[in-house]
């Protein structure tokens, strides 16, 4: 059980960087989240009464990629996968849910055949597929770790008690294995991992009030040291959330606490950024932008104009170029929430190459390589430049191994830096 304190260190500074609202023009609803597809061309979804899936680049121009009938709701931010498109599922009032997914191009929509669960994805997979979270559509709701292929088909991973709600979180680790938050009714919680057969694990207890009214997005993610880092969005000795450090293996860091404010609390959103620190945003009438080190030392880097700038709920992605990319949910100059570039003059992402597949084959066979930070890349093999190099977003690049290429390691380049995978190719 945890044991609440305060952070190693807090240093409060004035707005760093600078903030620069992208017009967003789909109307009456906010934007839900952004993943980046190619160089600066950003994907989501958003509005109210009517929905859409669009594409909007950091100049703010903007392609509406597919529209819903009144009262459909489109359940979670896009999720980019090996194909080039991007996924996520629709509800509408008291009917079954479908998968969907969209391409780069207007009028790419393609619905799936609904299912008695709702799929959620939340993360692709090296083998192409989608990790997700469900819920069963009845009256006293149950949830489900998923996985999900590109035919919109969710198959059960792991199958959670009654009572027991799951925010959108579910990351895979470098295990191998799956790792998420469940929420309980009083507050409490836990931090789980499941193996690919479906046993599942608590790493961590957390104590009531930790997840205070039931929040839809709870951050976990593993960073480049292994580690996994997440954030309570209420709970500590003051009630308004933490950070934490949690190893593979079940040990426990705090971080920070974070402090009594009626203005800022409840930190929503947590991402590693180019220069190995963790990158936030909090909730609140004034939402604050943070940075916290791994070994806890907070700065407070901006707070937000809720008028002009927009107020979290917010989700943070770094782009390519290095800059930090968010949508808020609310407030901005019409009310709806916002698109918005918060440049720190962080070093761009680093790229990682994660998993492989093939691990083997002659001249000419297709390499599906997975992991992060992979626009912009080439690849040699083995010291032999790739015939041909397509990238499906940040997370996928599929490599053609070339004439001459040889036994040996896989290396990726882009404007962030250079990676070699640890296991070789193997020519045949």
């Amino acid at each position: 059980m945890a044991v609440f304190a305060t952070g190693a260190g807090v240093v409060a500074a004035a707005d760093q960087g600078t903030f620069r609202v992208v017009p967003y023009t789909h109307p009456y609803g906010p934007p839900n989240g952004l993943t980046e597809g190619s160089p600066g061309v950003f994907y989501s979804n958003g509005g109210s009464a009517n929905q859409a899936a669009f594409s909007i680049t950091a100049q703010g121009a903007s392609s509406i990629l597919a529209t819903f009938p009144t009262s459909h709701y489109i359940q979670a931010p896009l999720v980019s996968a090996a194909n080039g498109r991007f996924y996520s599922s629709v509800s509408y009032t008291r009917s079954l849910v479908h998968a969907f997914s969209v391409g780069p191009t207007q009028d790419s929509l393609q619905l799936y055949p609904p299912q008695n669960i709702d799929p959620m994805p939340t993360q692709n997979l090296p083998d192409g597929a989608l990790l997700g979270i469900a819920v069963a559509l009845t009256p006293n709701p149950v949830y489900y770790l998923v996985k999900c292929d590109l035919a919109g088909n969710a198959k059960t991973i792991h199958q959670f008690p009654p009572g027991e709600t799951l925010p959108h979180t579910a990351i895979y680790a470098s295990d191998g294995n799956y790792y998420g938050v469940a929420a309980l009714q009083d507050g409490s919680g836990y931090v789980y991992r499941v193996t690919p057969s479906g046993t599942l694990t608590k790493l961590l207890d957390l104590p009531p009030n930790s997840f205070h009214g039931a929040p839809l997005y709870v951050p976990l993610l593993q960073a480049e040291d292994g580690n996994l880092y997440g954030a309570t969005p209420t709970g500590g000795v003051t009630g308004k959330g933490t950070i934490y450090k949690l190893t593979l293996g079940g040990q426990y860091t705090l971080l920070y606490t974070f402090p009594p404010s009626r203005h800022s609390f409840s930190p929503t959103a947590l991402i590693e950024a180019g220069d190995g620190n963790l990158y936030g945003a909090t909730l609140g009438v004034a939402s604050q932008l943070f940075r916290i080190t791994k070994s806890g030392g907070y700065t407070l880097l901006r707070t937000m104009n809720s008028y002009t700038e927009g107020q979290c709920q917010c989700q943070l992605i770094q782009g390519g170029d290095g800059a930090i990319y968010g949508t808020a949910l609310l407030g901005g100059t019409r009310g709806f929430g916002n698109v918005f570039i918060w440049n720190a003059d962080l070093p761009k992402p680093k790229p990682r190459a994660l998993r492989f597949n093939p691990q083997s084959g002659p001249a000419g066979t297709q390499v599906l390589v997975w992991g992060a930070g992979l626009l912009s890349a080439s690849v040699e093999f083995n010291g032999i430049r790739a015939a041909e190099v397509i990238s499906s977003g940040s997370n996928y690049i599929r490599a053609t191994v070339p004439p001459g290429a040889t036994t040996g390691p896989i290396t990726i380049t882009t404007p962030g830096g250079t990676v070699t995978t640890h296991i070789s190719f193997t020519v045949r």
